[in-house]
């Protein structure tokens, strides 16, 4: 009465099979429940014949409840028209053994219009189970991230996609032999997690290493939530890439901060956004709050000067030079070589300005103290020629009056008077080397020009010439 052709795979809202979407439970039970429906069909026609012939009919017409509400859920497409089948069957084998009366007929026809309601409500709760089993199905296998059905005892898994153990470098089939717990490196993580899962039947972004089929340790963000049956389905991310690159901004930060150079990153418009602690402390200050979000240019004794620096910049996109900034509360200005640079992304565009900072106050301070020292020394070197030459000068005239007398007092002033000019001959010689020495100092030490420094141009930019 029955065959296989009737109960062939249903297809699906989504134009498949239910084979192809469920072919793990389809291809093991499709034949066994079609030789359920089969063989509970044909009982209970027997049973209901056996019963109107002795004259019986009020509860073996319930049999066929068997075979057309699994009819509908497991065919839900076809259930309606096998209850049809059925009902037209069993209302045959009323009118063969009790006659086609109109009382006997309702009767019957009733019991029918239940069989065939039954099949329609199992059917559309069947499409619907379907539809959501589709839906869930579909997002279980297609999610990024690796999804895995694990009994919480034994800790085995019992399902996953191809994202979790590909995400291992294992194969669908052989990821399920490994126990979820030996998929940690770190014991003391594992034990956490198991602990965590246990008291608050779900856990968020975990982070451990797991342990790869090759041995190689990769960081995983585990989400996980206890189902009923005592399983739990857990979620893991390959956060391996973002770990290292956590790690080597660690490392750079760490760097920065410790550097002893005074360092400031600035935002495109040269809003301080990071201070380190050497900057603090060359500037005087206690808080990386009193930088934070202030402009650049409250920092410089000068506002012209800040401005030349910011248009240098924006045309070369770096700059270096001397400027003057102020110490803490704007009383203290001191000198600085400062370095700008501009920090871009992968793709070539500005994100952020970095900014180094050399305190040169000492050094400038220096050279004017050996500066003034120098001019002095270039003074007393002229004040030499001039002195000798005003010597000679009285020095002719006693020479001139001692001739006039006779006698040996003259020719003893004569002689010393010559011993004396014989003196300032050495001077002389002397102070042709210091005209060389005066030419070095103005060569080479700039005394009497421009200070070495001032005027400077660096990375397509002037330095500010504000002075306190």
């Amino acid at each position: 009465m029955c065959g296989a052709g009737t109960f062939g795979p249903d297809v699906s809202v989504y134009g498949m099979t239910s084979e192809n979407l469920f072919s793990e439970r389809e291809e093991s039970l499709a034949n066994l429940w079609l030789f359920i429906i089969i063989n509970t069909t044909v009982l209970a026609l027997l049973i209901n014949i056996l019963s109107l012939h002795y004259g019986n009919n009020n509860v073996t017409p319930d049999l066929f409840y068997i075979p057309v509400v699994i009819a509908a859920y497991w065919y839900p497409h076809r259930g309606p028209v096998f209850a049809g089948i059925i009902s037209v069957a069993y209302m045959a084998l009323v009118a063969i053994f009790m006659g086609s009366s109109v009382e006997t007929m309702v009767s019957s026809s009733v019991i029918c219009y239940i069989l065939i309601g039954v099949s329609v409500v199992v059917s559309s709760l069947a499409t619907h189970m379907r539809k959501n089993e589709v839906k869930y199905r579909g997002l279980f296998n297609n999610s990024p991230a690796g999804v895995g059905l694990v009994d919480f005892p034994t800790r085995q898994i019992l399902e996953a996609n191809n994202h979790f153990s590909t995400m291992l470098g294992y194969s669908d089939d052989e990821v399920k032999q490994v126990p979820f717990g030996d998929l940690f490196l770190d014991d003391d993580r594992k034990d956490l997690f198991f602990r965590q899962l246990k008291q608050g039947s779900s856990i968020e972004n975990f982070d451990a290493r797991f342990k790869s089929k090759d041995d190689k340790s990769r960081w995983m963000l585990v989400t996980a939530g206890m189902l009923p049956d005592n399983q739990f389905v857990a979620t893991i991310i390959d956060i391996t890439e973002r770990k290292h690159a956590e790690l080597a901004l660690l490392i750079k930060d760490h760097a920065i901060s410790s550097s002893i150079n005074s360092i400031a990153i600035l935002d495109l418009d040269f809003n301080i956004t990071y201070v380190n602690q050497s900057l603090l402390g060359q500037m005087g200050y206690h808080d990386e709050n009193e930088f934070i979000g202030r402009n650049l240019r409250h920092f410089f004794y000068s506002a012209t000067e800040f401005d030349t620096v910011r248009e240098n910049y924006r045309k070369s996109h770096n700059w270096f030079g001397e400027c003057v900034l102020m110490r803490y509360n704007n009383q203290l200005p001191f000198y600085v070589l400062l370095w700008m640079n501009t920090v871009r992304d992968d793709k070539g565009e500005p994100i952020c300005i970095m900014t180094s900072f050399i305190d040169i106050t000492e050094r400038k301070q220096m050279m004017v103290v050996k500066r003034k020292a120098l001019e002095q020394i270039e003074k007393n070197i002229e004040q030499f020629a001039i002195l000798g030459d005003n010597i000679r000068n009285p020095l002719a005239v006693i020479v001139g009056l001692s001739s006039l007398a006779d006698g040996e007092i003259s020719d003893r002033i004569i002689v010393q008077t010559k011993e004396i000019d014989r003196i300032i001959d050495q001077l002389d010689r002397g102070w042709v080397e210091s005209e060389n020495v005066r030419g070095f100092i103005k060569k080479y030490y700039q005394v009497g020009t421009l200070e070495a420094g001032e005027g400077n141009n660096g990375g397509g930019g002037k330095t500010g010439n504000s002075r306190p």
